[in-house]
């Protein structure tokens, strides 16, 4: 920037108008379009596009718009199937700004064809491809904002500087083992990075973990290597994990809301947009379990000899607990099972089609997900990832469930197309009459008749989640959290289904080998009953499921017909391409 100041007389091109390009801006100012794209970005400044009667989609809601996964980009051909075709004549903001004012400094262009509308969270524009051209000639900032870049700015001590601080790192090598102090390793190992401690660690419990552990690992153990610039095993002690902690806190509630907010994910950059902006932070919970990973880490570096002592042990006090265990998630009480049975598709026996007459804002899994649950206790993925032929019936006429490992012998995806919590997981667990009223048996085998191998076939499967992650999401945000406003605190989610049923065979006094057979956990406490006690049939526990009565209001039995139309819209949409995927971690 200039180091004086210019009035408004002074530049007529800002002075004229109340936006103004990269370009012009770039003209004036004596910066070129790159640096007034960094300092853009630096300082987090709005840009915007002028769209000038260019035909599009404007789509009252973005979170409708199918998305390949959660982390995923949008479904094109959804948005321009929900949204309404017309000129657009107004400013918008590319949906992730931060990605594509890097995409221009980098090509001199993007083309982008997903925006929001300024001041409207929720609504949405998207364009036809190749999408709309974005250039410093058509990329506008406010007249207000300009100003900046002719006023000297003093530096602010939260400013996002990440960049700068790898250069420097780049310039300045890291320390040599022997002027580290070495407090927790020994000096020959006092120059390894963090970050070649955490791939050996990753890699060696590859074998013992499931994709999601090791997911979950690797994130909560790679915000240490990120906050704290990766530093080597000599440099570890207990002022740098308190350091950490400190920094711990302070990182958003939501990173990946805050990425997509912010259009970043760089962890220094998140804690002082955070730190700026005033935004809520990560709790305590939360905290805790990045300390334990990390932890868990150092641990196992010291039992393989790579370090000799664990800086995170106990490096900060837990709080005492005084809230039981049952109450971290709270059951369906009989108001919140009337809100969530009285939706359309229960009281109609199917959900409405759009003025094209297909099927696009409801899937056959809205409906039979949460009374399956309710009626079965069975957790989210264990449901979602059924096949047809788990779906079965005893020699003497008794429906029932079959939650097993086994799967068809072509499959359409890898061998860990199945997973169970435990072993004990494996069970059988009968259908409620009420179940088979609505024809969830007759819905099988029409599902069946049709080529179909799944009770869900409409339903993708995410790598690390399985098939419970897309159905999560639709009932945990979008029906619970934006259709019926619960409040999304943690305490009621498609989980609180299982502690409503657990909790209702526990009043109806139910024996607890049987509660625990239902359930899926242990089926009791000695070698007698956990190896030598067999399951109980399909046809005896029949006897206490069938007592379950939820009063539920009254619900229409499924129409098959339509369910199977609402499947083939749903598959028809599933395998579109997306486009505009963010920024990857």
């Amino acid at each position: 920037m200039r180091e004086s100041a210019e009035s408004e007389s002074e530049n007529p091109t800002i002075a004229a108008k109340s936006v103004i390009s990269i370009h012009e801006l770039s003209a004036v100012s004596d910066l070129s379009e790159a640096q007034v794209f960094r300092e853009i970005l630096n300082h987090n400044i709005p840009t915007v596009y002028e769209a000038q009667s260019e035909p599009g989609y404007v789509v009252e809601d973005y979170t409708e718009v199918d998305r390949e996964s959660e982390l995923g980009g949008f479904m094109l051909n959804s948005a321009h199937e929900i949204g309404v075709y017309q000129a657009i004549n107004r400013f918008l903001r590319p949906f992730q700004a931060r990605k594509t004012l890097l995409e221009i400094i980098e090509h001199g262009f993007y083309e982008e064809v997903a925006f929001r509308v300024p001041g409207q969270n929720s609504r949405a524009v998207f364009f036809d491809l190749p999408g709309i051209k974005l250039t410093a000639r058509n990329m506008l900032i406010l007249k207000v904002h300009a100003e900046r870049f002719f006023i000297p700015q003093p530096l602010k001590p939260n400013a996002v500087m990440a960049r700068h601080e790898l250069q420097e790192r780049q310039l300045n090598p890291l320390p040599s083992p022997s002027s580290l102090a070495c407090e927790c390793c020994r000096p020959e190992r006092g120059g390894q990075l963090t970050s070649s401690l955490m791939k050996a660690f990753l890699d060696r419990k590859e074998i013992a973990w499931g994709l999601d552990q090791q997911k979950k690992m690797e994130t909560h153990c790679k915000l240490f290597v990120e906050l704290m610039d990766d530093p080597p095993l000599g440099a570890l002690n207990r002022d740098l994990i308190w350091a950490y902690a400190d920094a711990l806190r302070r990182m958003p509630a939501n990173r990946y809301n805050a990425a997509r907010h912010h259009g970043t994910n760089d962890a220094k950059e998140l804690l002082a947009l955070a730190d700026e902006h005033g935004e809520e932070r990560i709790s305590s919970g939360s905290a805790l379990r990045y300390m334990d990973a990390l932890s868990s880490m150092f641990s196992w570096a010291v039992d393989n000899m790579m370090l000799t002592h664990n800086p995170a042990k106990r490096a900060i006090e837990k709080s005492r607990k005084i809230t039981r265990d049952q109450d971290s998630r709270s059951r369906f009480e009989q108001q919140d099972l009337d809100r969530i049975f009285s939706a359309r598709w229960f009281s109609n026996g199917i959900g409405e089609r759009n003025a094209q007459g297909r099927f696009h804002q409801f899937r056959p899994h809205f409906y039979w997900l949460p009374l399956l649950a309710l009626y079965t206790g069975a957790r989210l993925n264990e449901l979602s990832q059924l096949y047809l032929g788990d779906i079965r019936i005893s020699s003497s006429g008794v429906h029932y469930l079959d939650f097993n490992l086994d799967a068809p012998d072509k499959l359409d995806v890898d061998s860990n197309d199945k997973s169970l919590k435990t072993v004990n997981s494996q069970r059988i667990v009968p259908l409620h009459p009420h179940l088979v009223e609505l024809g969830l048996h007759a819905y099988a085998e029409a599902l069946r008749i049709a080529g179909y191998t799944r009770l869900f076939p409409e339903l993708k499967r995410d790598a690390i989640k399985g098939y419970g992650k897309p159905a999560g999401s639709w009932f945990n945000e979008r029906f619970l959290g934006k259709q019926l406003g619960m409040e999304r605190n943690g305490t009621r989610t498609f989980h609180s289904f299982r502690h409503t049923f657990i909790t209702a065979l526990s009043e109806l006094e139910v024996p607890s080998d049987i509660q625990s057979q239902l359930a899926g956990h242990s089926r009791g406490e000695t070698i007698t009953t956990t190896r030598y006690r067999k399951d109980a049939e399909a046809d005896r526990l029949l006897s206490y499921v069938k007592q379950l009565d939820f009063k539920l209001t009254p619900i229409r039995a499924f129409i098959i017909v339509d369910g199977l139309h609402a499947v083939k819209d749903a598959m028809r949409r599933k395998i579109k391409p997306t486009y505009n995927k963010p920024l990857s971690n």
